[in-house]
This record gives C-alpha cells, sequence and structure tokens, in this order.
C-alpha cells in the first residue's frame, strides 16, 4: 500500500498557503481544481458551456 504526502505541509502546516492548517484542498493548494473532494466547498465551481449565455434581444423596430 502507498500513500501521498504533499511536499508543502510541514508539521501540519502549509508552507504555499501563508502557514496555514493544511486542509487538503483548500483554495491556493496545489490540488485545488485538479481533483473532486466529497466536500463540495473545495471543488471549483463548473464552468458553464459555451453559448449558453442568453443574448439579450435587439428590438429592430426602434427608430
Amino acid at each position: 500500500m502507498s500513500a501521498w504526502g504533499c511536499p508543502h505541509d510541514i508539521a501540519g502546516k502549509c508552507s504555499r498557503v501563508n502557514n496555514l492548517p493544511c486542509d487538503l484542498g483548500m483554495k491556493g493548494c496545489v490540488l485545488f481544481g485538479r481533483f473532486r473532494f466529497a466536500d463540495p466547498n473545495k471543488n471549483r465551481p463548473k464552468k458553464s458551456p459555451a453559448g449558453t449565455e442568453p443574448t439579450p434581444a435587439v428590438d429592430d423596430n426602434k427608430a
């Protein structure tokens, strides 16, 4: 069995994110946005597909 250790985790603090307590997937973490986590707050919002934004209606009757 193998395990993964973050190289930025030093004694439970993240050296990458201002020495805050290490919380895998937090914003600024090297894992943020690369993986899906069980906690939805750690996941990057889904992008909407291109072209799905409603376009404003053009009124051709303006003088």
